[in-house]
């Protein structure tokens, strides 16, 4: 299989709550891996594929929350992948100190 990526992700482990809509509950898993870009999130719960969903999460021990919106770029048994849509440059910043 060919790597796409625009960016190199990093191995992580963190919570993250990704809510796939207003309706929709929080759900709470991890986080597997980080790129200034996007990130794969564990998970039984998966959305729509292509669809927005929410996020928050600290990318690293007492640094502050993120909470942005993620698009869904691909789903498998294992959970999501997701797309970062829209970051300020502060949240660039808060994620790129952590990789």
């Amino acid at each position: 299989m060919t790597e796409s990526r625009a960016a190199p992700r990093k191995s992580v482990r963190f919570l993250v709550q990704h809510q796939a809509s207003s309706e929709a509950g929080y759900e709470l898993d991890y986080a597997r891996d980080l790129s200034p870009g996007g990130l794969f999130i564990a998970s039984r719960a998966t959305p729509v594929p292509f669809s927005t969903v929410h996020v928050q999460f600290a990318p690293k021990k007492d640094a502050a929350l993120v909470s942005t919106f993620a698009r869904v770029t691909h789903v498998t048994s294992e959970g999501f992948g997701a797309a970062f849509v829209g970051l300020d440059p502060e949240t660039r910043q808060l994620i790129a100190s952590a990789l």
